[in-house]
């Protein structure tokens, strides 16, 4: 009973532990002090921005470019509309469309300097009004804008550049970087998205050579949720955003994203009232401070050897070379062959304990998938993004 008892308190311990590291923050509210991220008064431009689908090139979506050469104009911005055709072909599929980014400058000390682009995207897929994608990104950008405008002139240009038709295929990223001659001033880019409508955001993406990169981020960003093997997994996936063009050109920089209560992703009912408005504080703490703290540096970070770097439930970020990853894996084998060296001297170890023991692994490794995929079968949802919207939408019932 004993070893039950520790049991059960180390399992509702590491439960208690997940929960405080998931959960969003609470958002700070229009009021808050200048020098804060607020979610609060992100969330005015959302409301702005979604309340209704705005793909591109409808009346809608013009609507919210007006909006956003308004609202930038107010924030001395000095707004332009790039109009431009974009087109894009993958295989057998097509797309091209006329988009109209806007893209808007506060100014810095050095104009020459490599500029730090903020990047987003206004327009939504048909049928949803997109408040998580993009909306809640181009608010984070507007709001990092404000700060680092009352912090004075920064070191160097801080562009927003609020992009059009990422729904149809990246087509205004690919439109500004190909032919707008502002993109050869870009030195770093951070780029805002969601894949749902609520949970942490995560940093998931980074150009190549992060070494300085995740100095910055870790040195400066509130509550990070990072990790290199989420990157890593995500190099290997078809999925891509605006960052996948800045990068194809060799722009480093960061992608953030938040992808929880998936059933709101390009769905009707991604808007405001069903926004986890924690979310976009969660973003806003990250990318804020990090903006900040690229926008006066004396210089934008060098390229140098990517890390493996995760941030733990504490609050502290890890970071170190991949060769340090190996020491550690070669000393834990070391040590548990020093383990079993100790206990069959002491006879304490059995070959057949040790068989027992790998054989034990390997059952719950494939009675774990089996009960999942069991699981899955029992719910009678079939396999692909239509077919199981059922299940996202009652993820958390499922998931326990």
């Amino acid at each position: 009973m004993g070893r039950l008892a520790w049991l059960a308190a180390a399992l509702a311990g590491a439960f208690a532990l997940f929960y405080a590291n998931e959960r969003t923050p609470d958002p700070l509210p229009a009021g808050a002090p200048p020098g804060a991220f607020s979610a609060g008064r992100a969330l005015a431009d959302i409301v702005r921005i979604a309340p209704v689908p705005h793909p591109v090139g409808s009346d809608a979506n013009h609507r919210v470019r007006d909006d956003l050469v308004a609202r930038m104009t107010a924030m001395g911005l000095s707004p332009r509309v790039q109009h431009a055709q974009a087109f894009e072909q993958r295989g057998v599929f097509a797309a091209g469309a006329t988009v109209e980014n806007v893209i808007g400058v506060v100014p810095g000390r050095d104009r020459n300097a490599p500029a730090l682009a903020l990047m987003a995207h206004y327009d939504s897929v048909p049928g949803s009004p997109g408040a998580a994608d993009d909306a809640a990104g181009v608010a984070v950008a507007l709001e990092t804008a404000r700060m680092i405008k009352a912090r004075g002139a920064p070191a160097r240009d801080v562009m927003l550049v609020i992009t059009d038709g990422e729904e149809a295929g990246l087509l205004g990223a690919r439109a500004f970087y190909d032919q707008d001659p502002a993109a050869a001033h870009v030195g770093y880019v951070i780029n805002m998205e969601a894949r749902g409508g609520g949970g942490r955001a995560q940093m998931f993406q980074t150009g190549a050579g992060n070494g300085a990169d995740i100095g910055v981020l870790t040195r400066n960003a509130k509550a990070l949720s990072a990790n290199s093997l989420v990157v890593f997994i995500y190099k290997h996936m078809p999925n891509d955003t605006d960052f996948t063009v800045s990068d194809g050109k060799g722009k480093p920089g960061l992608n953030f994203a938040f992808i929880g209560r998936q059933f709101d992703y390009h769905s009707p009912s991604s808007t405001v009232a069903a926004l986890d408005v924690g979310s976009v504080q969660h973003m806003g703490d990250e990318v804020a401070p990090t903006a900040i703290a690229l926008a006066f540096a004396d210089r934008l970070p060098p390229r140098a050897p990517d890390l493996v770097y995760s941030s733990t439930p504490i609050g502290v970020t890890v970071a170190y070379p991949p060769a340090v990853g190996w020491l550690v894996i070669a000393a834990a084998v070391a040590l548990g062959a020093l383990g079993a060296w100790r206990a069959r001297r002491a006879k304490a170890l059995s070959w057949r304990d040790l068989w027992q023991g790998v054989g034990a692994g390997v059952l719950l490794l494939v009675g774990g998938a089996l009960a999942l995929r069991v699981a899955r079968l029992a719910t009678g949802a079939g396999f692909g993004w239509l077919e199981q919207r059922s299940l996202l939408a009652r993820f958390p019932v499922f998931e326990v």
